[in-house]
């Protein structure tokens, strides 16, 4: 996936709790917007906004689907569920990019790939 694809930023979860949603560095705000890969990592910019949130490969430690993610219910679409570790804390952020659940494993297929284990 080299093009950018459309979706929804749900938001970033601390430590799998929906309650606790991580603040820093502009992961608190949901919203639409694009979502795109490089050799960096994995970068979503949301409509109206400059900085993209950004998740560098180094730092995921996995990649799941699922039905809902911080206390938001996507509607039977597949929820794009980016974990990793920064400033000391476990994090998720989820995604809705298709409503194809098998489009979306195959992104998630391509993803757990370019996940670099230390």
């Amino acid at each position: 996936m080299e093009a950018t694809s459309r979706g929804s930023y749900l938001g970033t979860e601390i430590a799998g709790r929906w309650w606790r949603r991580y603040r820093a560095r502009g992961f608190f705000s949901r919203g639409n917007g694009e979502l795109w890969l490089d050799e960096e990592g994995l970068h979503f910019r949301r409509l109206l906004t400059r900085s993209p949130l950004d998740i560098a490969w180094r730092e995921i430690s996995g990649i799941r689907l699922g039905r809902w993610h911080s206390g938001r219910w996507a509607a039977g679409r597949p929820v794009l569920k980016i974990d990793f570790k920064r400033d000391g804390r476990q994090l998720s952020s989820g995604f809705v990019l298709s409503g194809d659940w098998q489009a979306m494993e195959e992104l998630a297929d391509e993803l757990r790939g370019r996940i670099v284990t230390a």
